[in-house]
């Protein structure tokens, strides 16, 4: 893209502030405006009251405001919401709202009917959804290149990185239709965070003037100097890493990232994360039915990670029979044994349930579209 149309929404108050001194308007103009998009999420100028019928009018033609196309909503049982947000390329990412949301949440939504119509869905979310706390899940990128095998969104191959703005702007777009909670951020939507953090990080500047940084998470599959700048940032927000084998051979055959950057890697990284008192890192773990899902698989990961601050989130595999044939999600009871080893090691672990994977929803699932591009180009048939 050669215009980012979504720039003013990265925008912190300082730049706000600055525009406004430009358009001869006092400083506090600025603050207003940047309170009136992050604070009761206006959409435009036109919900601003507070400005002058002319000031409207010249913020229009000085920075003109637009948010994503809304093109797809599939609605849980549960009020959480899968958002389909057409960007003016063309290109299709995904949000999820998540109500009920917890700091450390998922983007683990699922939902029974893929294609309500919105009156029937907006009835839904007033029903079920609690306004008191949500969490927003954030894709970073418009696909993902590091092509985790049980990755739909990884299957269907890379995409183009997200401007700051667009980041912001899927917030809005889902925190607009959900006003009154109390917002927490993950970034474990489509992309990798890591390959994109400049942007990455310009949204996270932007969601601190508003949101505490306890509250936002950032995910990896393991990048280490990623890792590594994330925690010599000022406000940091918290740090989530795909860890998935608890030796190198298995997380290479799952994780081919795992090549250039070696799980040793990845782990030094994390003990030399920063950490302020009470914080934790989340190692995020996929089990993967006969593959990463024994006990001794459980009982190696626990010696990897010994003397790191963590608390594990096991993620039973969801499966996908068309991107993901080879793989299957493991038995409760297999489960179950997988967590009391790591409970046994005196671990906190918590259990990412997926109530109806088959909606293509649930984490691993994002995908924003049906075909890997890079086969089209070669002629072979889609993914």
């Amino acid at each position: 893209m050669t215009e980012d149309l979504f720039a003013p929404w990265a925008w912190k108050t300082p730049e706000w502030e600055r525009r406004a001194a430009l358009l001869g308007q006092p400083p506090y103009r600025g603050r207003q405006i940047f309170d009136a998009i992050h604070g009761r999420h206006a959409a435009g100028y036109d919900e601003m009251t507070e400005l002058s019928r002319a000031d409207r009018l010249a913020w229009k033609e000085s920075a003109p405001l637009r948010l994503p196309e809304i093109v797809r909503r599939d609605v849980s049982s549960d009020g959480s919401v899968k958002y389909g947000l057409r960007l003016p390329d063309g290109a299709l990412v995904e949000a999820v709202f998540m109500p009920r949301g917890e700091e450390h949440a998922s983007a683990d939504a699922e939902f029974q009917d893929a294609r309500r119509p919105e009156e029937e869905a907006r009835g839904a979310r007033a029903l079920s959804a609690d306004p008191e706390r949500a969490t927003v899940c954030l894709s970073s990128q418009t696909g993902c290149a590091v092509d985790c095998r049980f990755c739909v969104t990884g299957r269907l191959g890379a995409g183009r990185n997200l401007s700051a703005g667009e980041i912001v702007a899927q917030f809005l777009c889902v925190a607009r239709e959900h006003r009154g909670a109390t917002f927490s951020i993950v970034f474990m939507g489509m992309g990798e965070p890591m390959l994109n953090l400049e942007a990455v990080e310009l949204a996270l500047d932007v969601f601190f003037e508003r949101i505490s940084p306890r509250r936002v998470t950032v995910s990896t599959s393991g990048f280490p100097e990623g890792i590594a700048r994330i925690g010599a940032r000022a406000k940091q927000p918290n740090l989530a890493v795909s860890i998935n084998a608890g030796d190198q051979k298995t997380r290479e055959e799952i994780m081919p990232v795992s090549r250039a950057h070696p799980l040793s890697a990845v782990i030094a990284a994390m003990r030399a994360f920063p950490l302020t008192h009470r914080r934790r890192i989340t190692a995020e773990y996929v089990l993967l039915a006969g593959v990463n899902d024994s006990p001794e698989d459980a009982r190696k990961l626990a010696r990897l990670l010994r003397g790191i601050p963590v608390k594990i989130n096991v993620i039973p595999f969801n499966p996908d029979p068309k991107y993901l044939p080879e793989f299957r999600r493991p038995s409760e009871e297999t489960v179950d044994r997988f967590v009391e080893a790591l409970a046994a090691e005196r671990y906190t672990v918590t259990v990412r349930r997926s109530k109806g994977p088959d909606a293509s929803a649930a984490c691993g699932q994002l995908k924003g579209r049906e075909s890997d591009p890079r086969r089209a180009k070669s002629g072979s048939p889609p993914a």
